[in-house]
Formats: structure tokens, sequence, C-alpha cells
């Protein structure tokens, strides 16, 4: 790429934002701009041809939103959406790149493809794929031109009406729209990043993690090196039994060589830990949002629990671990090195690896004692949580007498082996390093005993036991770090690994395909017909749809073929354990079936995207499978439509919830909206929830609501209210009942 600076950047800042006009995107090829951006990023997107955005894709935000998500995809990269405060965008596009920046000020939609930055300049793409630096003031300039807009008029007029003289009119008049738009939520950008399924290597490759491990490898290399320099220059000087101001001096330049080469490793070792944390964590996020129900089920939200705290064990000593191991082993070579050299000579060096090799026993030893621990207190952690949950249960049902039974046996193994890791930390942290000291300065008795070797030999050889002291506890701890992170990673490793599940994009569309009325691809807009019978093009279509549980050998859904046209309104009866829950689960993306075809708008499930299927598909599931979570009721509302909300939404949710017969509900709460919900919160009755969950799936504006024994917990006056809502909201609906 090339860079080049714009004739305009440097002028005023109205001239510099007319000066935009020359490297901004038109909106078709907006495909070409997320590839070069991908490509420019470091990203790698894959060799595909660039999607194409249709005039139904640029409607609305909503549309765009969703247009891009699914072509970020398809080119094996993400797109967050970021929103900010209209008094925080500078800083905000500083950080975003690679991004795509929407400009909404003209007829036609527009894009800049910010790559980079330098200082308080962005590079910006060009459609030719060179680049132009650009302040970042024009660029925010330039995206608040709508908003501007609104408020400029009135802030004219009061400037007029104070008097304010022409040349301080201009800086009135940007004090001014500080002020009034300083906390209005500007979105439209979506930075550019690798998915979290995407190979794990490639994300600490485009994080540059591996460039600043390398950097902070070789600084400590450098740093150690030099110290030994140090240690041989003075110490030349006292033995010579005179100080030589000239070896003094070098040894003071190498030491102060020394303190900035320590605080760059200082400050890499905090940036590798930091990037690196927040790839796990994004990661192993998603990957728990991966796992199929009957993974979630099947462990139990004990076993869930000391995953999360085994997730924080990787974090802290995986890095730290591999790095002080890598670090210490560096130095017991060049220990090993200075030993050689001294009185002892190679009999030296030969102790000091076999007092490594006993370390790694030890380490060996803590693995195994630090696994039985961890298997011991992740069992009592998960007895713990159950207790927790079926506690009113217990009181009720079980015998009083069996409250407490195994507890004792289990802490009693527990407090085993926690002496024995106790005590295998201490050999390994405290006994190992000091009693090396030991060890070292008695491989030196033969030749003292012998007479041989000189002062100068025995000075080296005893700092060749310090140094050496120093790499044994460095890999003493790094070691035992090590063993911790990789028993976690034995708890954790399913989560890290479901992260991949969804990694694959969808099939592209090709560029001419046609759009639905919803703007969903691959269906035609409008309808069929067949004589003077006009038919409705389908929504959903099964076709021989199967499926079975694992670990059962009965099937619970088998060889269903079904057609749902936009607009139906279909009752769905059944006994228990009938099938009707999996079939509503199939329909709505949460499991995929075993075999058979299940087409939305004429794609499948793997040609949308589990997460394109799902926003087009709204699902409230089974009253024990649906959850208020901890937070407002506005939350949890709208969480499966967007967060934080716009004021639309908020209105439309109010709306939908007086219509369910939730007004009363909104009266009593303090806080209304946005009263805290939950298990800490305000406590809502089942009937109340059961609208929440109603609630929550017509907020999300799908083309199909599935709602499963959503009208159970109701009495016959709520159930009628709620349902003519549900009717008037629902596009197509399914409803899920016992007879």
């Amino acid at each position: 790429m090339t860079a080049a600076a714009q004739p305009g950047w440097g002028a005023r800042p109205d001239e510099a934002v007319d000066a935009l006009g020359a490297i901004e995107w038109p909106a078709e090829r907006l495909g070409d701009a997320l590839d070069a951006l991908a490509l420019e990023g470091g990203l790698g997107p894959r060799a595909v041809a660039a999607p194409i955005p249709t005039a139904g894709d640029l409607r609305s935000a909503d549309a765009l939103g969703a247009w891009i998500d699914q072509a970020a995809a398809y080119l094996g990269v993400e797109a967050e959406p970021i929103a900010a405060r209209h008094d925080e965008l500078d800083a905000a596009l500083l950080r975003v790149a690679p991004a795509l920046v929407w400009l909404r000020d003209g007829e036609a939609p527009r894009f800049l493809a910010i790559a980079g930055r330098r200082g308080r300049e962005v590079s910006v793409l060009r459609a030719d794929r060179s680049t132009a630096r650009v302040p970042v003031e024009a660029i925010t300039r330039r995206i608040s031109r709508p908003l501007e807009a609104q408020v400029l008029p009135e802030i004219d007029r009061v400037l007029a009406r104070a008097g304010v003289r022409p040349r301080r009119r201009v800086r009135a008049r940007q004090a001014l729209l500080r002020e009034r738009l300083g906390a209005a939520i500007v979105d439209g950008i979506w930075s550019l990043r690798l998915p979290p399924g995407a190979p794990f290597r490639r994300q600490l490759a485009a994080a540059r993690v591996p460039r600043r491990l390398l950097g902070l490898l070789a600084a400590h290399v450098s740093a150690y090196t030099l110290w030994i320099l140090v240690w041989m220059t003075v110490g030349r000087s006292i033995l010579d039994d005179h100080l030589d101001e000239g070896w003094l001096l070098a040894g003071a330049l190498l030491l102060a060589t020394v303190v900035p080469l320590r605080q760059l490793m200082a400050w890499l070792s905090g940036v590798v830990a930091i990037d690196a944390s927040a790839l796990i964590k994004q990661r192993l996020l998603s990957g728990a949002l991966a796992l199929e129900p009957e993974e979630v089920r099947s462990e139990g939200a004990g076993r869930f629990l000391g995953r999360v705290i085994e997730s924080e064990a990787i974090e802290a000593l995986a890095m730290g671990g591999g790095i002080a191991s890598v670090a210490s082993a560096f130095e017991l070579v060049a220990a090993a090195v200075v030993l050689a050299q001294g009185a002892a000579g190679a009999l030296h060096a030969l102790l000091l690896v076999a007092w490594a090799a006993l370390v790694v026993a030890l380490c060996a030893r803590f693995y195994r004692r630090r696994a039985r621990w961890t298997a011991a207190r992740l069992a009592m952690t998960h007895d713990l949580i159950e207790r927790m949950v079926g506690h009113r249960t217990r009181l009720a049902q079980e015998r009083h007498g069996r409250w407490h039974h195994g507890e004792d046996e289990a802490l009693s193994q527990y407090a085993l082996g926690s002496r024995e890791l106790d005590r295998s930390q201490i050999e390994i942290g405290a006994l190992m390093p000091r009693g090396w000291l030991i060890a070292g300065i008695a491989g030196l008795l033969p030749p003292f005993l012998a007479g041989s070797g000189s002062a100068a030999t025995y000075a080296v050889a005893l700092g060749g036991v310090l140094l050496a002291s120093r790499a044994l506890q460095g890999l003493s701890a790094g070691l035992s770090s090590l063993a911790s992170a990789a028993i976690a990673w034995e708890q954790v490793s399913t989560l890290f690994q479901a992260a991949a599940r969804g990694a694959a994009p969808p099939p592209p569309l090709p560029p001419d395909a046609g759009r639905s009325p919803s703007g969903a691809p691959g269906v035609a807009a409008g309808a069929e017909s067949a004589g003077d019978v006009e038919v409705r093009p389908p929504v959903l279509e099964a076709h021989e749809l199967s499926f079975r549980h694992k670990g059962r050998a009965r099937p619970a859904v088998v060889d269903v073929s079904l057609r749902i046209a936009a607009g139906d309104r279909i009752l769905l009866e059944g006994p228990s354990g009938g099938g009707k829950s999996t079939l509503s689960a199939l329909l709505s993306g949460l499991r995929a079936p075993d075999a058979g075809l299940l087409l939305l708008n004429g794609l499948d499930r793997h040609m949308l995207g589990a997460a394109a299927w799902r926003r087009r598909v709204a699902a409230a599931p089974q009253f024990h499978e649906n959850y208020v979570l901890a937070g407002t009721f506005a939350y949890n509302l709208l969480m499966g439509r967007r967060w934080p909300p716009m004021p639309g939404d908020l209105a439309e949710a109010e709306e939908i919830c007086r219509e369910l017969g939730l007004g009363e509900l909104l009266g009593r709460m303090p806080g209304g909206l946005e009263q805290v919900v939950g298990e800490t919160g305000w406590q809502l009755s089942h009937g109340e929830r059961s609208r929440l969950y109603i609630a929550r799936a017509l907020l999300q504006g799908a083309e199909v609501v599935v709602l499963d024994e959503s009208f159970a917990a109701l009495d016959p006056e709520t159930l009628e209210q709620a349902l003519r809502c549900v009717l008037r909201r629902a596009r197509t609906l399914v409803v899920i009942a016992h007879p």
C-alpha cells in the first residue's frame, strides 16, 4: 500500500471535511472495502469474490448491520458494531482500526475504510487500495453532520440574538455543539477482527503477541548477558588488586544499559499478558455460548463454576509460567557455562544439570498432587452449588439427618490433598533453590581440598552458583505455574475447542440473489400464483426432519415435514414427551437436525449461519429453560434486540408490555422499566415471567415467532389479552401447547 497526504488535510476543518469525498467508498463496493480492510489489517480474509449489497440491504441501519455481519463472516472475519458518545468519538475512531465508517449525510450511503492510526491521524484506504492520512477531527466532523444539522439552526439563532461577533461565532458554535451533542450516541462504525472461533494461532498473530513475546525474550537475553558482563568487569577490577577506572566505567555503562532493558521487559510482559488474556477470555466465552443444550444440562452449575475458576488460572499462570520457564532455562544454560569456567569445571556444571532434573521430577509430583487437589475442590464446589440450588427442596423433602451426609469425608480428603500440595510447593519453591546453594558450594570442596584453582576461578564458580540459584528459583515457579495451568486446561479445553464449532462461515450468495420482503436473502419478493389462487411463499419448510437426543436410543422427532407460509398462525399440540419442544428447538435453530432438510426463506442453516437463523426466528422456550437475568426489566426485554437501547426501543417495549397486561406491574415497580429484577431484585410471579418471555421474543422483530408453552401459566382473562397482542405483533406465529 502507498500512503500520501491529501492536499486539503492540513487546511481549515471545513475544507478537510469536504476533501474526504475523494477517499470514500460507494455502497456498491462495500464488500470490496471489507475485503481491503481485512487484508490491510492482517486478518487474512478468504480469497473469495467480495459480496455486493442490494438496495434492500441499505434501506435501514438494522438491515445494513445484518448484511455487514454476514458479509464479514463470509470473508472469515467478524464485524463488531461500535457506538460511542459524540464527545468521545475522536478517541473511539483512533482505537477501532481496521474499521468501516458509514457516512449518512448524502443521498446515497458512502463509507470510509480506516486501516490504522499515527498520532492524531488515521490511515484511510482509498478505493484503489492506496492510503491517505487524515486528521481524526475531519472524520468526526463528517460523521457528525447529520446530528449537527438538527441543532445548528437553533444555535445560530441563539448566537445571532446574543449579538456574538462573527469572528467569535465559530468557536461559540463549536462549544454549543459540544454541549448539546456531547451525550448523543453515534453508531454506524464496525471494527473488524478475527472471529473468536478462528485458529488461536491466527488470533495471537493478529494481536502481535508472538512478535512481542520474541521481543520480550530477546530483551531478557540481552539484559542477562549484560548483567554477567557487569559482574565480569567489576570482578576483574577487584581481583586485580586495584581499581581500574576504565573497567569501572565500562561496568557502569553496562549497568545503565540494563535499566532500560528491564523497563522494556516489564512493559512487554504486561502487554503480552493483557492481550493474550483478552483473547483467551473471548474464546472461552464464545465456546460457552456454542455448547449444545445437552452439554450444558449434563454438566451442572457447580462444574461450570469450577471451570470459570480454572479459566482464571489459565490466564494468570499459563503466560507467566511459560515466559518464566523459558527465561529460567536460558539462565540455567548461562549459569552452567559460567560454572564450567570455574574451579570445579565441567563437574560443577553436571551437578547443576542433575539438580535441575531433580527440580523437574519434583514438579512432576507437584502436578499429580495438584490434579488430585483440584478434582477434590471442584467436586466440593459442584456439590455445594447443587445443594444451594436445591436448598428449598431439601428442606421440604430430605430428612434432617442426611443434610450433611458425605461432607466430612469430602473435607477430610480435601484437607489431606492440601497438606500434600503444600509440602510439594515448599519443596520446589523454597528447599530446592536454597538447597542448591549448599550443594553448589559443596561442589567446590574437591578442587579446594586438592589445592587447585585460583582466586579468580573460585570467584567465577561462586558467581555461577548464585546465578544458578536465581535460575532454579525462576524455573521452580515457572514449572509449578505451568503445571497448574495444564490442570486448569483439562477443565476449560472443552469450552476453548467449542468456540471453533461455528467458525466456518456460510457459503456465499450470488451477487444478484433476490431478497425477501424482510430483507432475508434467497427468496424473491412477492407471491407466486397458481392459476387464480395466490400462494404465499414459504418462510419455513421442513422435509423429513429427524432428531435423536445424545445417549438415547429412541428419536424425539421422526420424519417431520411441514410448510409455514408468511402470516400463518399455527397451533402445535401433542402429549408430554411427544417431541414438541424438540421440534421447536429445531425450527428456531437451537438444535441442528440429524437428518432431513430445514429451510428458512429457501436457505438451510448452514447457508445462513446459526446467528442469522436465530435473528430471523425468535423463540420463547419452555419456562424451565428461560431465565430472568439479574439486571433491569428493560434489559431483560431488549437483550435479544439490542443493548444499549435506542429511545424507540424502550417506547415499543413499554407498549408491548401494556398490551400483554404488564402495565400494572410497571406501575408497581418503583423504577418502571429500569427496575432491577432477577434473583437479587424485584421478584416476578410465574405469569409475569411468562409474559416477559413473550415480550422478549416479540421485541426481536423476527420473521417467525415460536412460543413453547408460553401461555400455560396465565389465567383465561390474561391469556386472551396476551394472545391478542401476540396475534397482532407476530408476522408468522407457531404456538406449542398441550391439548
